[in-house]
């Protein structure tokens, strides 16, 4: 969308602004969240003539929005070509109804539309989903440990085992994520486009090196996703995963592990990519850094991510027998070394 939508919606005749907000506040005030929540479709609060104020509201609302439709149809038939001007124009001519808005607030927009896509992708921006995203990537480090810089462009949340709905950054059970956790993603463009999953721990022990490195626990490419794609997506038994997914197992006396997840657009968003180079046998010593490199995604530009934490539990051991099929590591702290020790061990006395 060319917009300025931001732009215009400022631009809006006062008088609708001020109706979309008393509107807004009386539905609010006399029906609470918990009725809106409930309800299967939004119906005015009032009866007519039962609050003149809100009745001059919806009248302002309704106005403003069959100018604006009339305004679409004549540029429909006079420059049909200007698709972009079209679609601000629907968007402008819905967003301010109460019916429009309820519908958003209450997830049951349709988003193959131009005015929900666009009030869905306001609402998490706005809102503090997407700061609380930001806040908790920078201060735990995700970036600049992973990433030199992310912008994300979905809106992704994750839920795995009984958690419904996994807080970015919050500790989660071993035994929640044995199995691959489900990804729910929201697109706020209409048309189809290819992403690619990541899934690494950048906190696995090197202990040749004497510090972490970054192991590749899941990685599917050229996922399809689009503003209509039903959540959870599936990725159960896809063709085209690379590296099968390998649940989470942090180190038995390690400090606790990020577990993030990158949901990285395609190079070109309208074709596939081979990442054939990439295998199981590169879990190990996985470089994000490089393979987003070497690939050409960009990050700060569009995609998506979420990450949670996990500490060592017994269910571990599980995974290493059942799954890796490895014997389980353990670590700890060097035994301390006395420097003085072999002066002690000498008698005082000749």
């Amino acid at each position: 969308m060319s917009l300025t939508l931001r732009q215009a919606t400022r631009l809006r005749p006062k008088c609708t602004v001020l109706a979309r907000t008393v509107s807004l506040r009386l539905y609010s005030a006399q029906n609470g969240q918990q009725e809106a929540a409930t309800s299967s479709s939004w119906t005015p609060v009032h009866k007519p003539g039962q609050h003149p104020l809100y009745d001059m509201a919806l009248k302002v609302i309704e106005e403003d929005s069959k100018k604006l439709r009339a305004q679409a149809e004549r540029l429909a038939r006079e420059t049909p070509a200007q698709k972009d001007k079209l679609e601000e124009l629907e968007v402008l001519s819905e967003m301010n109804r109460p019916e429009v808005l309820w519908a958003v607030e209450n997830g049951k927009g349709d988003m193959s539309k131009p005015v929900f896509r666009y009030l869905a992708k306001r609402h998490w921006q706005e809102r503090g989903k997407l700061d609380h995203l930001m806040q908790r990537i920078h201060t735990m480090s995700v970036v600049p440990d992973l990433l030199a810089d992310f912008h994300p462009s979905l809106d992704l949340s994750i839920s795995c085992g009984s958690e419904s709905h996994v807080e970015v950054g919050t500790f989660v059970e071993v035994k929640k994520t044995i199995q691959q956790p489900l990804l729910h993603v929201k697109a706020f463009h209409k048309e189809e486009r290819y992403y690619t999953l990541v899934m690494v721990d950048p906190d696995a022990p090197d202990v040749r090196n004497q510090t972490y490195r970054t192991y590749l626990h899941w990685l599917v490419p050229n996922i399809r996703l689009s503003s209509t794609t039903s959540s959870p997506i599936s990725l159960l038994g896809s063709e085209e995963t690379s590296v099968p997914y390998i649940p989470p197992h942090p180190q038995n006396g390690t400090p606790y592990h990020r577990y993030c997840i990158f949901l990285l657009e395609n190079p070109d968003p309208q074709a596939k990519i081979d990442i054939s180079s990439v295998s199981a046998a590169n879990r190990n010593e996985f470089d994000l850094r490089a393979f987003i490199a070497q690939h050409a995604f960009k990050p700060e530009r569009a995609g998506g991510a979420h990450f949670w934490r996990e500490t060592w539990d017994p269910a571990v051991s599980d995974i290493y027998r059942d799954t890796l099929d490895v014997p389980e590591p353990r670590y700890g702290r060097p035994p301390k070394i006395d420097r003085y020790e072999e002066v002690k061990r000498m008698k005082r006395y000749i």
